[in-house]
């Protein structure tokens, strides 16, 4: 769907500018486990650069039932959410991706290894894995209309004054 919309701002001669209500939003959930806030912020600065809108600022949810009505009034196509356990000098991080249109998983990640290298490894390897399942995701149809295009009329030629007087 982004790519169609792409394709038609640059048909129009304007492929740069995206307007704010068309690029999608993703909402980066609070990470469960000890000290994720440096990965959660890694997550989502990788998100970023690949053009989606990141939500940090949501509360995590209580249940998965709430993710399609959270979606549409925010208007988010993704929720990603992550747990991290730390075991010694080894961590294991798990990442789901969550369809805002329907609530669906519609992509999933496990990775582990030292602690130490593995920011290195998630931010090489994360787009790799759940880059696709976020692009794809989509959000609910919004009761929003954007901005509405300049419109001219042509109520034809002036009138010159009229002999009438009218």
């Amino acid at each position: 769907m982004r790519s169609v919309l792409l394709l038609i701002l640059f048909l129009a001669g304007n492929a740069w500018a995206v307007p704010v209500w068309a690029r999608s939003r993703v909402a980066v959930q609070p990470f469960g486990g000890a000290e994720t806030q440096p990965l959660r912020k890694l997550v989502a600065r990788i998100i970023g650069k690949h053009g989606f809108r990141v939500l940090t600022s949501l509360p995590a949810v209580t249940g998965t039932s709430q993710y399609p009505g959270l979606a549409k009034n925010k208007r988010i196509a993704a929720f990603v959410v992550g747990e991290v356990v730390v075991r010694g000098k080894h961590t294991s991080l798990s990442f789901l991706v969550w369809q805002g249109i329907d609530g669906s998983v519609v992509g999933r990640w496990e990775l582990s290894g030292k602690t130490a290298t593995l920011s290195r490894t998630l931010g090489k390897d994360f787009w790799k894995h759940l880059g696709p399942a976020i692009d794809k995701a989509m959000a609910p149809p919004s009761d929003r209309l954007p901005p509405a295009p300049p419109m001219r009329i042509n109520a034809g030629t002036p009138v010159a004054d009229s002999a009438d007087g009218y």
